[in-house]
């Protein structure tokens, strides 16, 4: 799944448009024995849906993403933005080293 998340770096203030490729989804669904036919009725929505958020061609508002994190009893931010979050501690701290601050 790609979210989109607009942010303000804390040293630059500079806006970017992040998409975020998150596997952890896909991962939690095969790791509790569903397909997505299966997880798409347990959560209310279609097998295509479920395809669709996977791939990335969707991303759930926050109602239907709070029902995952709680179907697969994880927060919304492990289940959709850990890498945003390490990728954001890697890019700063690149910026850190290479400017000394």
């Amino acid at each position: 799944m790609f979210v989109r998340i607009i942010y303000r770096t804390k040293h630059s203030g500079v806006k970017a448009n992040m998409r975020v490729k998150n596997a952890k989804f896909k991962e939690l669904r095969k790791k509790a024995g569903y397909n997505q036919a299966e997880l798409g009725r347990e959560l209310g929505i279609t097998k295509d849906y479920v395809n669709a958020i996977e791939n990335g061609r969707q991303s759930p508002g926050f109602a239907l993403a709070k029902r995952i994190a709680d179907f697969f009893s994880v927060t919304v931010d492990e289940l959709f933005f850990c890498q945003f979050a390490e990728q954001n501690v890697r890019q700063e701290m690149g910026d850190f080293c290479a400017n000394g601050r």
